[in-house]
């Protein structure tokens, strides 16, 4: 993994982040709604709501983290909640993952870091439970689209 490096995104490096997550989302079958200046705004506002690492080689992104702030008070603290981890597929199984979760540890300090991975993605549960993540019995839910519209009134 020589000239990999890793920092923290900076305004300036949203579009190589929104790259390296319209990847994620590629390499997952997901949708990508999330723009430039949606990343943009919701990171680099009055109140930022993620924070994010790039790991590039030069000006490449083969490696990325985003996260958002999350109190517990089961925890009793402040944690990160891991929305996105992706590592290149050629840069996979050496270490790059680890490296970006080690450095969010060392960079923001957290409680503890909760996520949530697919339950089709075998290889993610892997690489989760070696790094030292254990599964819970909780329930991802989630309110989105016409029903959030009809909570919200």
């Amino acid at each position: 993994m020589t000239g990999i490096t890793i920092s923290p995104v900076t305004c300036d490096d949203v579009a190589l982040l929104h790259q390296a997550l319209s990847q994620l989302s590629q390499d997952l079958g997901d949708t990508h709604l999330a723009s430039v200046s949606a990343l943009e705004a919701a990171g680099f506002g009055a109140a930022p709501a993620w924070q994010a690492l790039l790991a590039r080689r030069g000006e490449v992104p083969v490696g990325a983290l985003l996260a958002s702030p999350l109190f517990s008070t089961t925890r009793g603290g402040l944690g990160l909640f891991v929305s996105d981890l992706w590592v290149d597929a050629d840069c996979r199984g050496q270490g790059l993952g680890q490296q970006l979760l080690a450095r969010a540890l060392r960079e923001w300090e957290p409680a503890f870091v909760k996520l949530s991975v697919y339950d089709s993605n075998a290889g993610g549960q892997a690489f989760y439970t070696r790094a030292g993540f254990e599964a819970q019995a909780d329930t991802n839910m989630i309110l989105h689209g016409a029903a959030l519209m009809r909570l919200k009134g």
